[in-house]
C-alpha cells in the first residue's frame, strides 16, 4: 500500500471539520458548545502542525510563499474568532453568528488550500517528500492533541 502524502491527510481532516461545522449549524445550547470543542480539538492541532511542517517547508519557495503567508494570516484570524467564541456562551446573542462566520472562514481557507495551494505545492514537493511531510505532520498533530487533552483534564480537576 502506498504511504499517504500530506495532501491526502490534510484533505481528510478538512472533510472531518466540515462535517462537524455542518452539525454545528443545527445544534443549540450545550450540544453546540460540545461541537465547538470538538472543532477546536481538530482545528488547533491541525493548524499548528500544518504551519510547523507543511507551511514552513513551503514558505520560502517562489511558487508557494505568497499563498503560505495568506494562509498563515487566515489561521491567525480563525484563532481570534475561536478566542471570541471561548469567551462567550452559546446563550449570547452573537455566538451563533460568530460560529457561522468561523465556519465560512474555515470553508474558504480549505477551498483555497485544496484548490490553489496543493497544486502549487505539488510543483515544489516530490512524492517521497510529500509522504515524509505526512508522517512528520501526523506526529506533530498527535503531540498537540495529547497536549490539549492534558490541558483540558488539568482544567477540569
Amino acid at each position: 500500500m502506498n504511504k499517504p502524502q500530506i495532501y491526502e491527510i490534510l484533505k481528510l481532516e478538512h472533510d472531518e471539520v466540515g462535517e462537524l461545522f455542518h452539525q454545528l449549524e443545527q445544534a443549540k445550547g450545550t450540544k453546540a458548545g460540545e461541537l465547538l470543542n470538538q472543532i477546536r480539538l481538530k482545528l488547533v492541532p491541525h493548524s499548528r502542525a500544518e504551519e510547523s511542517v507543511f507551511y514552513s517547508r513551503l514558505l520560502n519557495e517562489k511558487a508557494t510563499g505568497d499563498k503560505i503567508r495568506e494562509s498563515l494570516e487566515e489561521h491567525r484570524q480563525v484563532d481570534l474568532l475561536l478566542e471570541e467564541l471561548d469567551a462567550a456562551t452559546t446563550r449570547d446573542a452573537d455566538w451563533a453568528a460568530k460560529a457561522r462566520v468561523l465556519a465560512d472562514m474555515v470553508g474558504h481557507h480549505v477551498d483555497e488550500e485544496e484548490g490553489e495551494l496543493f497544486p502549487l505545492a505539488q510543483q515544489v514537493l516530490g512524492a517521497k517528500e510529500a509522504q515524509q511531510l505526512a508522517r512528520q505532520y501526523e506526529e506533530e498533530r498527535d503531540q498537540l492533541v495529547k497536549s490539549m487533552l492534558g490541558e483540558e483534564r488539568g482544567a477540569a480537576e
